[in-house]
């Protein structure tokens, strides 16, 4: 089983315009409501490829959060959702289809009681079985502690002998990190931070970081047009992508992490994973919003290359 943790979901609509122009009336040509947040995005190559053995942990709370509710239901999707009294928020992307500009406006989102915090916990932790991967992924909202991912994948690596997996930024990385989880997920500029040397600009000196790095057993690092660098315990892949032209990009890195999951879950190796990763991944940025094609899907299997180093 695998279990995605999305404590910050929103609502995520997609407004196209032609033309967008400031101190005026922009009435939208086409409107798109979707699920969003992180965690709804890992889970899209789930719902893509008909995949049942997963389950994903929201919070859900106002007006918002019925409309959340009522997508989830409609789709099917295995969510265990927590209630909470506050408002779930709504992420806005204006796509000017003229100019091509895309703007991503994203609310804050909802403060989290701790009565919430115990009842999400103690939801979560009832919830993973022995053995079971779960997808920390994302921001936390207002209200819990930016240490919560780490003591929540001490607890269940510990208790559940869960393979956690870390896919955050800033302080949720910097204490998530702490707790060794099974595998972490991040980009250059992050891994660069976490070791401290930010000056550091040449490819190939990052990947020597990397083959060294010791605080994780494995480490999957994005390098944009460079490709990525994948380290499962002793061995280190290198990742060469297709050149494309991205129409937009967001979603693509949760796609990545949740198809990898999926494979891995489902027994493919660590090439054949990142294969299927890195296509799915690709197949996303061709599109305006989230979405995936068995065509393009096929074609960048065949575009991919990935070697040992």
């Amino acid at each position: 089983m695998i279990h995605v943790i999305c404590p910050n979901p929103a609502l995520d609509r997609t407004l196209f315009l032609s033309n967008f122009k400031a101190n005026s009336v922009n009435r939208p040509t086409f409107a798109k409501d979707l699920l969003g947040g992180k965690g709804f995005n890992v889970i899209r190559p789930f719902l893509y490829d008909n995949f049942i053995n997963y389950k994903i942990h929201t919070l859900f709370g106002g007006p918002i959060g019925i409309s959340l509710e009522s997508i989830v239901s409609d789709n099917k999707i295995n969510n265990e959702a927590t209630y909470i009294k506050d408002n779930n928020r709504i992420c806005s992307i204006i796509i000017d289809e003229t100019s091509h500009d895309v703007y991503q406006i994203y609310e804050k989102g909802p403060t989290i009681q701790k009565s919430e915090i115990h009842d999400y916990k103690k939801n979560i932790n009832s919830s993973v079985q022995n053995n079971d991967f779960v997808i920390f992924s994302g921001s936390l909202p207002s209200g819990i502690d930016s240490t919560f991912y780490k003591g929540l994948i001490e607890e269940l690596q510990n208790n559940q002998n869960a393979k956690c997996i870390l896919d955050s930024s800033g302080e949720f990385l910097k204490f998530g990190i702490e707790s060794n989880p099974w595998l972490i997920k991040i980009n250059d500029e992050e891994f660069l931070e976490l070791i401290g040397k930010k000056d550091i600009k040449d490819t190939e000196e990052i990947i020597d970081n990397i083959k060294t790095y010791n605080k994780t057993k494995n480490i999957i690092v994005t390098l944009g047009e460079n490709g990525v660098i994948a380290k499962f315990g002793e061995q280190v892949l290198k990742v060469t992508q297709p050149n494309i032209h991205a129409i937009n990009p967001i979603a693509s890195g949760d796609i990545f992490l949740g198809t990898l999951t999926k494979s891995i879950s489902e027994g493919f190796g660590n090439i054949d994973s990142l294969k299927h990763a890195c296509s799915y991944a690709l197949t996303n940025c061709l599109y305006w919003y989230p979405n995936l094609n068995e065509e393009a899907i096929n074609k960048f299997k065949k575009e991919i290359s990935i070697t040992e180093i």
